[in-house]
C-alpha cells in the first residue's frame, strides 16, 4: 500500500510539470508580445553611416531625406511600411511584415526591395532594439549594426570610393 502511495505522488508530480509546461509556466517560454504595442508611426531622429576609417565623413541620411515623408509605420497585424523621399525624388515604400520580442522589433522587407534598401543604406532583416523614451507611452527604436557599405551607391561624393565596413546608427521616436 505504501508503494502505491509513491506511485500516486509521482504520478501527481509528473501530471502537474506537464500541465505548467502546456499552459506556458516554464521558464523557458517566451513572453508573449503583441504587434499592437509597438503599433504606430515613428520619426527618425538619427538616420547615420559612420566608417571606421576615420578620413571618411560619416554619411548622414537624413541631409538627403525630406524628413516630413520619411518615418516608420508598424501595424497592429505586424506588417510595416517605410516611407521615405530623397531631396528631389519621388515618394517610395519599402513594405513587409515584422516580429516582436520584448526586447526588439524585426523588420523583415518584401521581396524585390534590395535595391530600395541598399539605396538607404539598410540589410534585410532590420533590427531594431527597443529603447524606453521620456514622455512617451510606447517605446523608441534603435539599430546600431556593423556592416559594409557601398557608399558611393549613396551619394556622388564617395564616387570611386570602395565599400567600406562601418556602423550604422538609427533612431526612432513614436509620433504623438
Amino acid at each position: 500500500m505504501e508503494n502505491m502511495g509513491y506511485k500516486w505522488s509521482f504520478s501527481l508530480i509528473i501530471f502537474i510539470v506537464l500541465l505548467a509546461t502546456a499552459f506556458g509556466c516554464s521558464k523557458d517560454n517566451p513572453v508573449n508580445v503583441l504587434p499592437d504595442e509597438v503599433a504606430g508611426t515613428y520619426d527618425f531622429d538619427r538616420y547615420e553611416f559612420v566608417p571606421t576609417a576615420s578620413a571618411i565623413d560619416p554619411a548622414n541620411v537624413l541631409d538627403t531625406l525630406v524628413v516630413e515623408n520619411s518615418f516608420l509605420r508598424l501595424t497592429s497585424g505586424g506588417q510595416f511600411l517605410l516611407n521615405y523621399q530623397f531631396v528631389n525624388g519621388p515618394e517610395s515604400l519599402i513594405s513587409g511584415n515584422f516580429s516582436i520580442s520584448a526586447n526588439r522589433v524585426e523588420l523583415q522587407a518584401a521581396a524585390g526591395s534590395e535595391s530600395r534598401l541598399t539605396a538607404l543604406l539598410l540589410e534585410s532583416p532590420i533590427r531594431l532594439n527597443r529603447v524606453s523614451v521620456s514622455n512617451q507611452t510606447r517605446d523608441g527604436l534603435e539599430m546600431e549594426n556593423s556592416q559594409t557599405v557601398d557608399l558611393s551607391n549613396f551619394s556622388n561624393r564617395y564616387e570611386g570610393l570602395p565599400p567600406v565596413p562601418g556602423t550604422l546608427f538609427l533612431s526612432l521616436t513614436p509620433r504623438n
